[in-house]
């Protein structure tokens, strides 16, 4: 009988400590968006539809996006690309429970569209945050590696 107790609940300790969802970890999760824009003077933006952001997410965890380079790299947003010594293109984005809209927005408010864009969204839990404290979060190849992406 004590077997079978030792058994049970080691069997219980494997299926609550490895959850999992559509992504695997239920402490964090991943995927790849590529998206089309949608004009909202002076503005372009998109939203990403995104059950796993919840509000204890966005209260307790992180969202990090990143934005595909077009060359292999990815750039963590928020960010401000110089297109020259006096004009630029920010990237932004903004939670809500169930997704997130990207804002992109030029310096001369005449804002440009910014065609096909690749996004990755890693989304922690607050558990995620505290096995991972050292991780740079705005340096998608050190995040990649660390939580094996």
């Amino acid at each position: 009988m004590k077997r079978i107790l030792f058994l049970s609940a080691i069997l219980v300790a494997l299926f609550t400590n490895c959850s999992k969802n559509k992504y695997g970890n239920t402490d964090i999760t991943s995927d790849t968006y590529v998206v089309g824009w949608t004009f909202d003077d002076p503005s372009y933006k998109t939203q990403i539809s995104e059950p796993l952001i919840t509000q204890d997410i966005i209260d307790n965890g992180a969202v990090m996006v990143y934005m595909s380079n077009g060359n292999g790299g990815w750039i963590a947003l928020p960010c401000t690309l110089p297109q020259d010594a006096t004009y630029s293109s920010t990237y932004s984005f903004v939670l809500y429970d169930g997704g997130l809209t990207v804002w992109k927005t030029d310096t001369d408010m005449l804002t440009l569209d910014p065609g096909t864009t690749t996004f990755k969204v890693v989304i922690l839990s607050q558990h995620g945050l505290i096995q991972h404290p050292d991780l740079e979060l705005t340096d998608y190849n050190a995040v990649e590696k660390e939580l094996n992406l």
